[in-house]
């Protein structure tokens, strides 16, 4: 979840916007085939909402190291596929079928790349926070024998 107030006010608004283009492109575009600038501009969103998040995981002193939390991997695991689609998406409704099947092969790279990182996300366990990793070395003591100085 993220923290910062900005960030989720920003996330909120942008999803909304899009959302509505989305709805409205959908009826009025009467082509039937592959919505090349939603599926752009859902990449670019998406990519930039992943980078709020990892600036909010990194500001946090929760977790020493970021990459052994699952979420890391699930959310690098979608910038890689969406960044490395980008590209691919935008130019797809001005592709002809034959170089469009060509270019497609990048598609399938970057999905099993995406779909690695989500195998070591699912294989890793979450992670203690600070809190309870390095919390009060006493307290067992004091619960134990209250009266002990």
């Amino acid at each position: 979840m993220i923290d910062n107030k900005l960030f989720r006010a920003i996330i909120l608004v942008s999803s909304a916007l899009f959302f509505i283009f989305a709805i409205y492109y959908f009826l009025t575009d009467k082509n039937n085939t592959f919505d090349s600038l939603s599926a752009s501009i859902e990449s670019i969103l998406i990519v930039t909402f992943s980078i709020f998040y990892l600036f909010d995981q990194m500001n946090k002193p929760q977790v020493i190291f970021i990459y052994q939390e699952p979420n890391f991997w699930f959310v690098v695991g979608f910038i890689i596929y969406l960044s490395g689609t980008l590209f691919l998406f935008i130019q797809a409704s001005n592709l002809t079928l034959e170089v469009r099947d060509n270019f497609w092969k990048i598609n399938y790279f970057c999905n099993i790349i995406k779909n690695i990182l989500f195998a070591i996300a699912f294989s890793t366990k979450k992670s203690k926070n600070l809190q309870q990793t390095f919390g009060n070395p006493f307290e067992n003591d004091i619960l134990e024998n209250p009266y002990k100085t």
